[in-house]
């Protein structure tokens, strides 16, 4: 078939619908779509009848990791099964809460949510909202303007959903006063505690059991994948000394740029302020100014007058002084009647948003360009830095072209007359050096670098500072010997085996407490001294915070016993509490104004609580078909 025939079979309407559907397909997801568009498209979950496809759990995985390295997440340190498991679940859940959304009519509309965006600070430039930055930073994240639009939409329809549910949440008066008794109450505590430390003197861990230990576990005792690089780079600022100036270059460099050292004229004025606050009305403050300004036109000092009715506090002690300035400086209306004035003028009252001023011209700077000789050597810096510029943006399109061309960096280093430099050995994690920067170790560990041999393509460092890496050395990740590693797993196992017999000894001490052991017997058969903490709060300073949950976790005593319990310490030490004199505060002892931030507070908290419920609820009664 001929290019006329396709062209003359195409005039046809069916035809162009076809057409604009390839061309859609192209725009949207490029040409490898056209082999997969009418395919079925690939799922991983199908929640009431709605798909959630591979496609949208790949890109809400990516994004969710890039916000994770955003927060500094080493890319080692990212469990991914963990990572895909959350996402998928995040997914399922706002397809549940879409639907649920829908169900009950909520929404938001598009002038709603374009005021949204434009009100986001990230996405304005000078406070004000900017498309370009918008897209930048949505870009940044993953998101295309529509599907941004789309995901925001959803999240305040979630908070419409979620806002709509917290509301209803409400706590009586009775359950309030409850709650603040039972917040306060204090309980007396008596603790044993038994020392690891003490215990591991006479605890033995054998060579086989730290052997088999590490056999076990060698997945914990790996190396950190690192590299050795090798770079060059290009500094903007190092080229400064290279460019040759004559004065001649420089006296044409002057003439070309001379307005760049123009200077624009520049007024001195001093003023008074008075001000118009919630005080003092607009029409009390022109009452005022006019009678400084009567005091003025019959000959009163300005400076004095200034010191002594002048409201603006950082010019009124030097007599309303505000020295040279030029224009821009001052708002609008202040500004137009300085430079009305003529020298030793005064002005009439003038009404600015901090109030009315009398406004004096003291004196005047005209614009002037200075001549060459006076500036020489700001001409020359801005000579150098201009001619260093053209040079930095040659020399870094060469570098690139010699790093994609060249096996090694011996070319370019040569050519460009460049320092070969080494990093020393650095991994994902390195914080210091050029490898601290992301970009380095980005191109570092790609395949082409890492597995290859490589040079990077050209990084930027900043704007002024590009370099190529190239590896150098590669230690792959790898289990560390077992000599290396038997000294700290031995201090391991001990500390595990001396936490499990304080465990075992604790649990032997509560047995013998319940059973009518008398405390002080207890304590000596086993070395302790009890400590006892009076009126202790839910809060108590001075307690570890194991003690203090497990205390108010114990059932109140009945009057005239204790309640018996133990605990672990994030050390590994082991406690046996005993828990006496329960106190509630008075449940009438709240003033009006606690009363009502506490009901707050409470309410707030079960409505948090009823959302998720709800969210569970939603997960519980769901058809979710989750794809293997």
């Amino acid at each position: 078939m001929s290019i006329q025939n396709m062209r003359d079979k195409s005039e046809g309407l069916l035809a162009k619908v076809i057409v604009g559907l390839i061309i859609v397909v192209f725009a949207l997801f490029g040409m490898g779509s056209i082999t997969t568009f009418l395919a079925p498209v690939p799922k991983v979950a199908t929640v009431n009848g709605t798909d959630i496809t591979q496609q949208e759990m790949e890109i809400a995985v990516e994004r969710n990791r890039r916000i994770m390295l955003a927060q500094n997440v080493a890319p080692d340190d990212i469990d991914e099964d963990e990572l895909r498991k959350n996402v998928l679940q995040d997914l399922i859940n706002r397809s549940l809460l879409t639907e649920a959304a829908e169900d009950l009519g909520l929404g938001f509309s598009d002038a709603a949510l374009d005021d949204e965006i434009r009100a986001v600070p990230a996405f304005q430039l000078d406070g004000v909202f900017n498309p370009g930055q918008f897209q930048l930073v949505i870009g940044s994240a993953g998101f295309s303007p529509i599907g941004y639009r789309q995901e925001m939409r959803r999240d305040k329809t979630f908070q419409q959903l979620s806002t709509a549910i917290s509301a209803t949440a409400f706590y009586t008066e009775a359950e309030v006063l409850k709650s603040s008794s039972l917040a306060q109450q204090t309980r007396d505590i008596a603790y044993l505690r038994i020392d690891t430390d003490k215990l591991r003197d006479g605890i033995e861990v054998t060579d086989d059991e730290v052997e088999a230990y590490y056999n076990a576990n060698t997945n914990l005792y790996m190396t950190e994948e690192s590299v050795e690089l090798s770079y060059v780079e290009l500094k903007r600022a190092d080229l400064l000394d290279e460019i040759e100036v004559s004065e001649d270059e420089l006296i044409r460099f002057y003439e070309d740029t001379r307005e760049i050292y123009a200077e624009d004229e520049r007024r001195h004025v001093a003023h008074i302020l008075v001000e118009i606050n919630d005080d003092v009305s607009q029409d009390e403050a022109l009452a005022n100014i006019q009678e400084v300004y009567t005091k003025l036109k019959s000959g009163g000092d300005f400076a004095a007058l200034a010191k002594q009715y002048s409201q603006d506090p950082g010019s009124a002690e030097v007599g309303g002084d505000l020295g040279f300035n030029a224009a821009g400086t001052f708002v609008d209306e202040f500004e137009q009647a300085a430079y009305d004035l003529e020298l030793n003028q005064l002005s009439e009252p003038v009404l600015t948003e901090f109030g009315y001023h009398l406004i004096k011209l003291l004196g005047v700077e005209e614009a002037k360009t200075p001549e060459f000789a006076e500036v020489r050597d700001r001409v020359e810096k801005s000579y150098r830095e201009a001619e260093a510029e053209e040079l930095f943006v040659n020399r870094s399109s060469r570098l690139s072209e010699l790093a994609y061309e060249s096996s090694d960096l011996i070319e370019p280093s040569e050519e460009l007359g460049l320092e070969i430099k080494l990093t020393g050995k650095v991994n994902r994690k390195t914080t210091e050096g050029i490898a601290a920067n992301p970009g380095v170790l980005d191109a570092a560990f790609t395949s082409d670098v890492l597995l290859d041999g490589l040079n990077s393509e050209l990084i930027e460092i900043n704007p002024n500072h590009h370099i190529v890496v190239r590896v150098v050395d590669h230690q792959p990740q790898e289990a560390q010997a077992f000599a290396d590693v038997a000294a700290d797993i031995r201090t391991f196992l001990a500390n595990e085996k001396s936490t499990q017999l304080a465990k075992a000894q604790s649990e032997e001490i509560v047995a013998m407490l319940e059973t009518g052991s008398i405390t002080r017997f207890v304590a000596d058969k086993f070395g302790l001294t009890w400590e006892v903490v009076g009126k202790a709060t839910r809060n108590q300073l001075g307690l570890d915070r194991e003690i203090v949950t497990k205390a108010f976790s114990l059932p109140r005593p009945v009057d005239g016993t204790k309640s018996i319990g133990s605990a672990i310490l994030t050390d590994g030490d082991a406690v046996v509490l005993s828990v006496t004199n329960v106190t509630n505060s008075s449940e009438n002892s709240m003033e009006a104004t606690e009363l009502t931030s506490l009901s707050r507070v409470l309410a707030v908290q079960q409505g948090t609580h009823d959302y998720f419920e709800f969210r569970e609820t939603l997960n519980a009664d769901g058809d979710i078909d989750q794809v293997n």
